[in-house]
């Protein structure tokens, strides 16, 4: 008897953000994870060829919400356009994710669902490969979530501690929110410390399980109305539901979640900071992305310009920014201030149209 094909996994990206602190490349229309960032690719874009290393185009989904829809498809117009899950408002990530795994499991039945975000930089893709189908082998015992290998003592993400090896893998002992430097730099001397990058994956119908017995209060409104015959229906049962993140919800809360490590670079691409990390630089620790540019007595400079020379003169720590009708000059510690910077934007009506 022949053997039957493998089922191939469905992929979600998460792709909602708003991507303020990637102003003002990133606007309310147009947020981080549709613009160029790193390379001549969109981060979406970027994350759609990652996962069809993995699965085909048909069983990739992205969760959104209705404008950005739109907007994706104006630059990805091949994109399937029925492969949108999408959510009347933001909520963050735990009713999203028990929206579609109702909606995969009426269309494909029980199958492995990865969870993807569409913000994040990795390199090799063939390591990003490699790890997700070892991973995959893991989910017939429950939930998996990759961890990536510290290499500084970062405040910004949040930590998994493992426990006893299993078959591909770790047991989660527990996990850590975003700490401060004193115990970041604790955390990574332990050998069983990881960054938490929020990729899972997980059957579907065990993911339906830990929300039946960790957060009914987020999956009853859904399962009650699902499938919902019109979007205002779904609109009054998000209404209902409280904002929570999944790890939260139920990560933090499950005793069946596995991690398996990456073999592959990853970071947040969550602020302009994060192109130090991602773009060459020289030996004065400057980063640039351009035409050309010149550093004379300047050091630690980060720009992301569109002029055909920007030359540093004497300047330390500058983040440096040009869009068409804007130029944003920033010092390091001030680029952790825009969203309060674009707070007051908004209340000025003349300047409102910058932010869209």
């Amino acid at each position: 008897m022949a053997k039957q094909p493998k089922e191939l996994p469905v992929v979600m990206i998460m792709a909602g953000g708003k991507g303020e602190r990637f102003w003002p490349r990133s606007r309310t229309n147009s947020p981080k994870q549709l613009q160029k960032v790193y390379s001549n690719k969109t981060l979406l874009r970027e994350t759609i060829d990652r996962a069809l290393t993995i699965t085909t185009l048909d069983r990739i989904f992205i969760g959104t919400n209705a404008s950005l829809k739109n907007e994706i498809l104006k630059k990805d117009p091949k994109f399937p356009s029925n492969n949108f899950i999408i959510e009347p408002e933001g909520k963050n990530t735990a009713p999203i994710i028990a929206l579609s795994a109702l909606h995969f499991q009426k269309k494909f039945g029980n199958p492995n669902l990865i969870v993807l975000s569409a913000d994040a930089f990795i390199d090799p893709i063939k390591g990003f490969t490699k790890t997700i189908e070892k991973a995959l082998s893991e989910t017939d015992h429950g939930m998996v979530l990759l961890g990536v290998k510290p290499n500084r003592p970062e405040i910004g993400y949040g930590y998994i501690a493992t426990g006893k090896s299993t078959n591909v893998g770790y047991s989660v002992k527990a996990f850590y929110e975003k700490p401060d430097i004193k115990t970041a730099l604790k955390y990574i001397k332990k050998s069983n410390f990881y960054w938490n990058p929020g990729i899972f994956m997980f059957r579907v119908e065990t993911i339906l399980e830990e929300f039946k017995t960790h957060a009914p209060h987020l999956l009853n409104p859904l399962l009650s109305g699902f499938p919902f015959k019109n979007f205002g229906d779904l609109k009054q049962a998000f209404q209902v539901l409280s904002s929570e993140a999944i790890d939260t919800a139920i990560m933090e809360k499950s005793s069946k979640i596995r991690m398996v490590e990456a073999e592959f670079n990853w970071d947040d691409v969550g602020s302009w900071l994060s192109l130090e990390r991602i773009l060459p630089g020289d030996e004065d620790k400057n980063h640039h992305q351009g035409k050309e540019v010149f550093y004379h007595k300047a050091t630690g400079n980060i720009s992301s310009v569109q002029k055909e020379l920007i030359a540093f003169l004497g300047v330390d720590d500058l983040i440096v920014v040009e869009e068409p009708d804007i130029l944003m000059i920033t010092s390091r510690k001030g680029v952790n201030d825009i969203k309060n910077m674009l707070s007051n934007i908004r209340k000025n009506k003349v300047l409102q149209k910058y932010l869209d």
